[in-house]
């Protein structure tokens, strides 16, 4: 019986630990960059936002690669599972209590990462809506007296004529 309980614990590679420990590096690097993203969203430093969203497109992409590596070799530990991905969670009681821990313990370091980075990434996001919807009504209340009183009639003429308006016909001629 003790024979049949350990033929059923599996062992993960050493690469699966390197792959989370990647991950989680990459994941607070996120977090810095959304840091840096938001002072440069409240200085309006529009360069440094084009840099910085070209560092986040980097970050995501080699994310999400990590996740499809760590997905290939927990689906080899699991072929008999019916998703396509395999969850971190489902692999826990797959191992020894060792490693068990200790993926538990990437788990739960994966998971507060990605609730911050989401959490910081709304923020950021709603907080460039409300500047981008203030300044909208900004030009509007600047613009709105000029488009109210067109300066020029349907017949191209200036509706009242004087020296401080500009006229198509020169008054001389």
């Amino acid at each position: 019986m003790q024979h049949t309980e350990t033929a059923e614990q599996h062992s993960l590679p050493a690469k699966f630990f390197e792959t989370l420990e990647q991950e989680v590096l990459l994941s607070q690097d996120m977090l810095a960059i959304l840091s840096e993203e938001q002072k440069a969203l409240v200085n309006m430093d529009m360069q440094g936002l084009i840099r910085l969203s070209a560092r986040k497109e980097n970050r995501l992409s080699r994310i999400q690669a990590l996740d499809g590596l760590l997905a290939e070799m927990a689906g080899a530990l699991r072929p008999d599972a019916r998703e396509k991905t395999v969850r971190l969670a489902a692999l826990i009681p797959l191992l020894n209590p060792e490693e068990g821990e200790k993926l538990g313990q990437y788990r739960q370091k994966l998971t507060g990462l990605r609730e911050e980075i989401l959490s910081r990434n709304q923020i950021n996001k709603h907080f460039a809506s409300d500047v981008k919807h203030y300044l909208n009504d900004a030009i509007h209340l600047i613009t709105s007296g000029i488009a109210d009183r067109p300066i020029y009639g349907l017949n191209g003429l200036s509706r009242k004529p004087s020296l401080n308006q500009p006229s198509l016909l020169s008054r001389e001629v």
